[in-house]
């Protein structure tokens, strides 16, 4: 049926076995039950050969709640990034698009009721039998979870995916909270803590210790990164400074642990790709990129040993040591294609510095191409999970869905040693569990501190071998009601391009190819709307991904002209493709008047710094000067300011 190796350290001193089909999972050491359950249930429930997109959260809980034994698929809100990033990675048989939509409950009450009678109905249970006595009545193995939501958050789309997918019960938490980029106060963190645990405790489940029925929590709904505790911290020097959300949840009082906890917040179109990557996607690819000196603790910290690992547990592994800036972007000119992505630099929030010295700023975060889980090894990158000014904000916009980071200064040693976290993760033990100092280490780190954890809490990376791949082809019946084939829609869309030629319809049209993962047939429509101009700001829109990927450079410059206007991705992505082209001197006035255009928040010094030599050497000091000078509007902070003074200085002498 299934074996998971245990080739992990548990800390520090080798452990190495291999459980046999049929054993008791009860029998495991705590940290694989997590990742056993979540292994069992994708090789025992068969996944379907198919993506659904449905237009909104409500019609998503219905679609969910169509899910049986018998086969559970993708279900993504219907948006032009996020899904097609998942269904370039899944590949599914057909894509389906629902229609109809569901009407939104008029009463709170109402919409929670709908979402747990859909999470209930996947497995079969009737109404009140809990979700546990359900999944174990379909001869499946429980998950150690329980998801925290609150009805009218966006978020709740991740939440009803990933209760239904794991089989964990869920629970609704309406409380007084804040935005993801404030600090919470003592009082706040701490009612909202106990009123987790009270969560667990109405859950009738056993919770109080590790390896019981309540190991994990998913929290989806909005909160502050950042919240301040009465709980022991790791320095106690620090006590009363902001430490992590996602390690002071699922604790005591006392600070003791008793379960381990992930986080998801943002749209439903980001949350339900998020918790779709989690529960169906394999990620048996690691890019890697060391910035790390061989010496003293950073080489503690360095990547090699922890891709020595997981190349001999079998996956694939890129190993980028000692990066410059000038080497990142180079390697990132059109996307990656990494499952995993492990990286370490120095830096604050607002930059990361590559091995060369230079400071890379958020926008030259590389850019995916496929969805990827990131262990991040930085200070304070994920302070403002949702500013783009932020590095933390600009991996998750990336389309990162597992990310371990830094919420604010906690030293190296705040992070586990990457070699560790290979071992574990290779072993079975979930990321996020993987990531994270366990008490028995009797490490002063294993106390609350400054690393938060954004996922699902039970998603597990085990080698390619190990994953296995049950899918069940969709039916050959008739589409379901209410649905439509999107290959079939895309193909009508290009036949109807015959006689109705227009900005919109190429830009629908577009949009349908992208998402069956036909970049080149975009590439071609895209072109078909210059020729008849037709193109403007929506089909420009529709296709500017499919160009990057292509390495379509040209056809980029004429879409970005037409972008009205452009998105921080977009500028992130033109500056990938065309600024490695800088030190050649190879770039056209056009293309510098992009890339210049390319400049804002979050993607500012860097920019100018690379750019005003090239302004001045065609244009003269002032225009170099005067660029400078625009770019400051974009200025989030102090250390900017000073850069663009220092830039300012050579050319205005």
């Amino acid at each position: 049926m299934l074996r998971i190796l245990l080739s992990l350290v548990l800390f520090g001193g080798a452990a190495s076995a291999q459980q046999p089909e049929g054993s008791d999972p009860n029998q495991l050491p705590w940290f694989v039950r997590p990742g056993e359950s979540a292994l069992r249930l994708r090789l025992q429930v068969p996944v379907v050969n198919q993506v659904v997109l449905v237009p909104d959260l409500t019609t998503l809980i219905d679609e969910v709640s169509k899910w049986s034994r018998q086969g559970h698929w993708p279900v993504l809100i219907d948006d032009s990034y996020y899904a097609s990033m998942f269904i370039r990675a899944f590949k599914p048989g057909r894509v389906l698009r629902r229609t109809d939509r569901v009407d939104r409950p008029s009463k709170l009450p109402m919409r929670q009721q709908m979402m747990e009678s859909a999470v209930g109905a996947v497995w079969g249970g009737k109404p009140g039998m809990p979700i546990r006595e359900a999944v174990s009545a379909s001869g499946l193995l429980p998950a150690p979870g329980l998801v925290v939501t609150e009805a009218d958050d966006s978020a709740a789309a991740a939440a009803v995916l990933l209760a239904a997918g794991r089989g964990q019960p869920l629970v609704f938490l309406d409380i007084a909270a804040g935005d993801p980029d404030t600090v919470m106060g003592t009082t706040k963190s701490m009612a909202l803590a106990a009123a987790v645990e009270q969560a667990a405790v109405r859950s009738g489940l056993t919770w109080q210790a590790l390896g019981d029925q309540i190991d994990t929590i998913t929290l989806c709904r909005r909160l502050p990164a950042r919240v301040t505790t009465r709980m022991p911290v790791a320095n106690p020097a620090a006590q009363g400074e902001p430490v992590a959300l996602t390690d002071v949840i699922g604790r005591r009082a006392d600070g003791s642990r008793w379960a381990f906890t992930g986080w998801m917040v943002g749209s439903a179109a980001l949350t339900a790709y998020q918790a779709n990557c989690s529960l169906f996607l394999h990620r048996g690819s690691a890019w890697m990129c060391n910035t790390y000196p061989d010496s003293g603790n950073w080489a503690t910290w360095g990547l090699a040993p922890a891709a020595e690992t997981l190349t001999q547990a079998g996956y694939e592994v890129s190993l980028q040591e000692h990066v410059s800036l000038k080497q990142l972007l180079a390697l990132e000119r059109a996307g990656i294609d990494d499952r995993q992505i492990w990286m370490n630099t120095k830096g604050n929030a607002d930059f990361f510095r590559m091995g060369d010295g230079a400071d890379a700023d958020p926008g030259e975060v590389p850019i995916l191409n496929s969805p990827a889980v990131l262990n991040f090894i930085h200070s304070w990158s994920l302070r403002s999970p949702e500013s783009l000014d932020s590095v933390g904000g600009r991996w998750l916009q990336r389309g990162v869905y597992c990310y371990t980071g830094s919420s604010q200064e906690p030293q190296l040693n705040g992070f586990v040693e990457p070699s560790l976290m290979a071992r574990r993760i290779s072993g079975g033990v979930p990321w996020i569990i993987a990531s994270r100092y366990w008490g028995e280490s009797k490490s002063a780190m294993a106390r609350v501190w400054r690393i938060n954890t954004i996922g699902d809490p039970l998603m597990i990376a085990p080698p390619p071998k190990q994953t296995g791949r049950r899918r069940r082809p969709p039916t050959k019946e008739a589409l379901p009601p209410g649905t439509i084939d999107v290959r079939a829609a895309a193909v009508a869309g290009m036949k109807s391009l015959e006689t109705v030629t227009s900005d919109e319809t190429f830009a629908s049209t577009i949009h349908d190819v992208v998402l069956i993962g036909k970049d080149e047939i975009a590439a071609q429509l895209w072109a078909a709307a210059m020729q008849q101009q037709a193109a403007g700001p929506a089909s420009a829109r529709a296709a500017f991904g499919s160009l990057f990927r292509l390495a379509k450079h040209e056809a980029m410059l004429e879409a970005w002209k037409r972008l009205a206007p452009a998105s921080a991705l977009e500028g992130d992505m033109l500056w990938g493709a065309l600024a490695p082209q800088i030190s050649a001197g190879g770039l056209s006035d056009a293309e510098i008047e992009a890339l210049r255009q390319s400049i804002g928040p979050g993607s500012l010094v860097h920019r100018i710094k690379a750019l005003a030599p090239l302004i001045a050497s065609r244009w003269g000091s002032g225009a170099a000067v005067a660029a400078i000078n625009a770019a400051r509007a974009h200025a989030t902070n102090s250390r900017q300011q000073r850069e663009l003074d220092a830039i300012s200085k050579e050319f205005s002498g």
